[in-house]
């Protein structure tokens, strides 16, 4: 760069231009023109380089937002995200159960039956009967088409199980089988015990950061039983009160 400063010829004037050759002339402009070009683009360089500056400095501030805002939102993580999988029952022959886990709840289980009387309640389940896709998916593999079907939060089948959790986090009062999973008709959908308090077993992430919005503390959480925690959120008791 140093170089190229150098060598711009200021001190070749008007005067002395026109006592150039022709070629020194052209010449001359041609390089002044290809200086300005890169005088220019130079200073876009630098402008750029004080942009990317800037922004990199967004960024580490969105970064730390992100994970400020992350750790409030955990508790959705840990109630909403779930693993199924499914089993043999190797004393029943060809019968499999299931096992939905989260991390911070007990494990929810429940009977597929036989690997022949799932298959045809899939191939006839409300969701998939018409379908013609899936219903090939499921006589190729039904195993591997429900672990495919689980794992897509948008499918029907992981919907149904997402909105069980939306009306009770625990899913204590509601028994899952093979039948309500994956319902024929709409009078077979999965049904709520009303009888039954779904208290979580722990105080979860989702009770902190709404007892601490009530204005208790991490040391008053020490104190506290899971079903005391439940008691001031869902009567909305503030630490003030």
């Amino acid at each position: 760069m140093k170089t190229t400063e150098e060598r711009q010829f200021d001190y070749i004037q008007k005067k002395i231009l026109k006592n150039l050759s022709k070629r020194d002339r052209d010449n001359l402009r041609k390089y002044r023109r290809s200086y300005r070009c890169y005088k220019d683009n130079n200073d876009k360089l630098k402008s750029l380089g004080n942009e990317i500056i800037r922004r990199k400095k967004k960024r580490n501030n969105y970064l730390k937002d992100l994970a400020k805002k992350n750790k409030e939102l955990e508790h959705l993580r840990k109630d909403y995200q779930f693993n199924w999988s499914v089993y043999k029952l190797n004393k029943k022959g060809n019968y499999y159960n299931f096992t939905i886990s989260r991390r911070q709840y007990h494990t929810k289980t429940g009977s597929l039956d036989s690997a022949k009387n799932i298959k045809t309640q899939l191939l006839n389940c409300l969701f998939y009967k018409h379908d013609e896709y899936k219903k090939i998916q499921i006589k190729k593999d039904w195993k591997l088409f429900l672990n495919n079907e689980m794992s897509d939060y948008k499918s029907k089948a992981s919907l149904l199980i997402l909105d069980l959790i939306m009306k009770d986090v625990t899913l204590k009062r509601v028994s899952l089988d093979w039948k309500s999973l994956f319902p024929l008709t709409r009078k077979d959908y999965p049904i709520l015990n009303e009888n039954v308090v779904s208290i979580p077993s722990i105080i979860t992430n989702k009770m902190r950061w709404e007892l601490e919005h009530l204005g208790y503390s991490k040391d008053d959480f020490k104190f506290m039983t899971p079903k005391e925690a439940w008691e001031l959120i869902n009567q909305n008791i503030s630490k003030q009160s």
